[in-house]
């Protein structure tokens, strides 16, 4: 007997309504199931060997207890289960994006979120392709505790918190969100290809493949269901990828004299260029570089600085970064898009000159620090601004990287894995910010999108509410848009708020950031979904 792990110690379940318990069976197993020892009915799919219970409606509250045996031999306990209102997040990026990244705007009200009845449960993120899965498998239920909330989505957290906060009633959200994914991912094989079939006739003429080894488009999605359905074949493209991004990386890594000379080390020559702090090298002779670069910066911090915890800030570097401090490593990120927030124990600086010292390591987009971000060093209310000139050297140069297949993106793959596993599972409404990577094709958007809010209310509630978030505005890093790329999906968001019942767009188009793909203010989108769902409670 294996039991869908969506359904495990500390769940929440949708109070007032009926809440099904799912698992499978193996043959000549019986399966009994209590809940506060009381005996619920089991009724079995013979062909799919799938068994079900039903937990009756129930109150907001607990904590309560369910029990379930295996030829009357207990098998499992799940305990502290709450009833309260469940909702569903889903959609890319700035749904995914967790609570860690907001420090900016609500640090102090991070560190000091301690809510035993607010609890997310984050999906598994792994793609599959040619089957769905019946049950889930992996992740856990968590609460809104220093030990875990950093990882919480930040818009969920945050509309979480506002309702709690409203009427105490405890809330739980099933994160589905994942970066970059375009809708074809997050739909069943069965509906898009009814979707694409009805619009082939219109658009297929229109356009070309963008030949994304990722993402599916109009042109290429029944080549990609056919060649992914092959796992073995999935592992290994995955492999290669793996294997040529790691031997790009050590090359590079290999041949930078600096991690052999110690350039995290205060430079003693002066043999280097400069560099004017933030910036990206968009339109500068290093556009197209790809390799690695150092910068460094001596700055003078009061004495009375040493001895305290300091926060180093330097906005959003790319593409990854290493970052040194005296020479000691004090954090990094392999990709761009992180704020780069650092926390120096007491101790890593001292009286006097300090070096601070990033090893940028550029393999995809264009390289530097993104402009109009954070670049300081910061105890309480005093900061030291660390925009300006800084030293750069060059470590090592090297040839683009071809880009990895992000399997996850591709069509029906996060619908297979995180959607059709937790079905039923009942909640009150969903939370939906996705569209970004709909961009290039804004045209078929609309009916894809409709057909995915179709198909995911028939898995999880006909009428169930669909909260949507308008993409925000956005120019690029450099930026490198003339003009905003979501327009279009923008567009079509607002036209498909009027043909789905029940279905409300979330204004967020003022909140953006002209080079910040994730706008760290999400405390103010949650406000507005939760000001829209109140509306309608």
């Amino acid at each position: 007997m294996k039991l869908s792990s969506i359904y495990s110690q500390g769940m929440v379940l949708q109070r007032e309504s009926v809440n099904l318990i799912r698992g499978t069976f193996e043959e000549n197993e019986e399966i009994s199931v209590s809940f506060d020892a009381e005996a619920l009915d089991v009724e079995y799919d013979s062909e799919k060997m799938l068994w079900s219970a039903s937990v009756p409606e129930m109150p907001a509250g607990g904590p309560h207890s369910l029990c379930i045996s295996v030829n009357g031999k207990k098998n499992l306990e799940i305990s502290d289960i709450l009833f309260g209102d469940v909702f569903i997040l889903g959609g890319q990026s700035n749904m995914e994006l967790p609570l860690i990244w907001t420090t900016d705007f609500h640090y102090d009200e991070i560190r000091s979120a301690d809510f035993a009845e607010i609890r997310q449960f984050e999906v598994p993120k792994i793609p599959l392709f040619g089957k769905m899965n019946d049950i889930l498998e992996g992740g856990s239920w968590v609460n809104a505790d220093q030990g875990h909330i950093n990882n919480f989505s930040a818009i969920g957290f945050y509309f979480a918190k506002e309702k709690y906060l409203k009427d105490h009633i405890p809330v739980g959200l099933v994160q589905t969100a994942v970066g970059g994914a375009p809708v074809e991912s997050l739909m069943s094989e069965k509906h898009l290809r009814e979707c694409f079939s009805s619009i082939e006739s219109e658009y297929i003429h229109s356009g070309e493949c963008n030949k994304d080894k990722s993402k599916g488009c109009l042109w290429c999605y029944k080549e990609k269901l056919s060649k992914y359905s092959d796992m073995n074949y999935v592992a290994s493209v995955a492999k290669e990828d793996m294997q040529r991004q790691e031997k790009w990386h050590k090359d590079v890594d290999d041949r930078d004299p600096g991690l052999n000379e110690d350039w995290m080390n205060l430079w003693q020559d002066d043999v280097y260029e400069t560099f004017n702090m933030p910036q990206t090298f968009y339109k500068t002779k290093y556009e197209k570089f790809k390799g690695s670069i150092w910068l460094q910066r001596t700055i003078e911090v009061p004495d009375d600085w040493c001895d305290q915890e300091v926060e180093l800030r330097l906005g959003t570097l790319m593409d990854g970064d290493t970052t040194y401090v005296n020479g000691n490593y004090v954090g990094g990120f392999g990709f761009k898009y992180p704020p780069r927030s650092f926390f120096l124990k007491p101790g890593t600086l001292h009286a006097g000159n300090n070096v601070i010292t990033i090893r940028l390591v550029i393999d995809t987009n264009i390289g530097g620090a993104v402009e109009k971000c954070p670049y300081y060093l910061k105890l309480g209310e005093k900061k030291i601004d660390l925009c300006g000139s800084w030293k750069m050297r060059i470590g090592a140069a090297s040839e683009d990287l071809e880009g990895q297949t992000f399997f996850i993106w591709s069509p029906t793959a996060l619908f297979n894995s995180m959607i059709y596993p937790i079905r039923n599972y009942s909640a009150k409404a969903i939370l939906f910010y996705q569209g970004e990577s709909n961009c290039e094709y804004p045209q078929y958007y609309g009916p894809l999108l409709q057909e995915m809010v179709s198909e995911w209310r028939s898995l999880f509630g006909e009428k169930l509410p669909f909260y949507m978030a308008e993409v925000t505005y956005w120019l690029g890093d450099g930026p490198v848009y003339d003009e905003d790329p979501f327009d279009g999906v923008r567009k079509v968001q607002h036209e498909v708020e009027s043909k789905i019942a029940d279905c409300y767009l979330i204004p967020t188009y003022d909140l953006g950031f002209y080079n910040d793909l994730h706008p760290q203010n999400k405390k103010e989108v949650a406000l507005r979904f939760f000001e829209k769902y109140t509306e309608n409670e």
